[in-house]
């Protein structure tokens, strides 16, 4: 798509008047129907306990979360200040992954993700842990996703060797943001490199685009998504900034609803080549029934964790709901299996 095109969508969605969202709202849902089917996939993972009316989803390793430095992180970031890492199972050593990778397989789980903190520079430290992931992917029946961080050279072959089945990474647009949120001094340009890297080496990319981020505005949203429409991607994974207590951010107001569906809308029709997802970060309570909504309205593919509001919501559509206790990322095998 010309840039002139992908500029006048990205206004139209982002600034225009919420009155003006109705054709585009109408146009993105009909749009990915047609694209990739009447189905809608229904994530749930294992970093969370998920029971509803609807789905069980309760064994912690059906998919969990690994942080590969336990609870530290060199950026301590204003919205997470490392609390995200509480969630996680640590994995410090090569030894102690090892282990929990055969837990996984084990206990019939179907993959994991791999995050941690970052170091000074923005990236997950995985190098060390290479070894452990590509004995994992020859010998363990799992897949294996990768939360990178900024992407190196170094680690892109390394991760590329492994055969990892994805790459997720937040892409940032704004140079304030990464600074004064991410606790960066680095250009935005280290996201466009990255996803050129990872491309280039052959790694499926699940981009990420944190609405809200800069307390709770939208700010650099829209470069992200030119950012990311410039790469090849498996998919474009859109999340919420969500208020965490004990950290700088917790009595900041998220992004509403609607300014997610925003991001969401821009996305699908600037990118309709590939599906968006409606990633596992993002507020509770009404704002997260309404943003389920909403997505559905944009022509979201998948859900992770979703609400009972946005399930019989897809009901009423008329989609086809496929439930997956894998990562939001492996949108594709949720479809192929099913």
């Amino acid at each position: 798509m010309k840039t002139d095109n992908i500029d006048y969508i990205i206004n139209a969605c982002l600034y225009g008047p919420a009155e003006s969202l109705a054709p585009l709202f109408t146009r993105a849902f009909e749009e990915s129907r047609r694209k990739f089917s009447n189905k809608i996939a229904f994530h749930m993972p294992g970093m969370v306990h998920y029971e509803t009316e609807f789905y069980e989803a309760t064994d912690p390793l059906r998919f969990p979360s690994l942080s590969i430095t336990g609870p530290q992180c060199s950026l301590n970031c204003e919205h997470c200040n490392a609390h995200l890492l509480e969630t996680m199972i640590p994995t410090t050593t090569p030894e102690k992954l090892w282990e929990t990778l055969l837990e996984i397989d084990r206990a019939g789980g179907k993959g994991c993700l791999i995050s941690g903190g970052s170091t000074p520079k923005g990236n997950t430290p995985l190098m060390k842990y290479i070894p452990t992931l590509k004995r994992a992917k020859k010998e363990l029946d799992l897949d294996i996703v990768v939360h990178t961080g900024v992407v190196y050279p170094e680690i892109a072959s390394a991760l590329a060797s492994v055969g990892i089945d994805g790459a997720m990474l937040d892409i940032i647009g704004s140079e304030e943001t990464l600074k004064d949120i991410y606790h960066l001094d680095m250009s935005v340009d280290v996201f466009e490199e990255s996803l050129t890297l990872l491309e280039e080496n052959g790694i499926p990319i699940m981009p990420h685009i944190v609405v809200g981020l800069h307390y709770g505005q939208l700010k650099g949203e829209d470069e992200a998504i030119r950012m990311i429409s410039r790469h090849k991607s498996d998919s474009v994974i859109v999340v919420a900034f969500k208020p965490l207590d004990g950290t700088p951010m917790e009595s900041t107001t998220p992004a509403s609803p609607l300014d997610i569906a925003r991001v969401i809308l821009a996305s699908r029709l600037a990118m309709p080549d590939r599906p968006t997802i409606l990633g596992c970060a993002r507020p509770h309570g009404e704002h997260r029934r309404e943003t389920d909504r909403l997505a559905i309205d944009a022509g979201v593919s998948a859900i992770a964790y979703p609400t009972e509001a946005g399930y019989n919501y897809a009901l009423e559509r008329g989609l086809n709901i496929i439930m997956s206790e894998e990562c939001c990322s492996l949108l594709d095998r949720a479809l192929t299996d099913n």
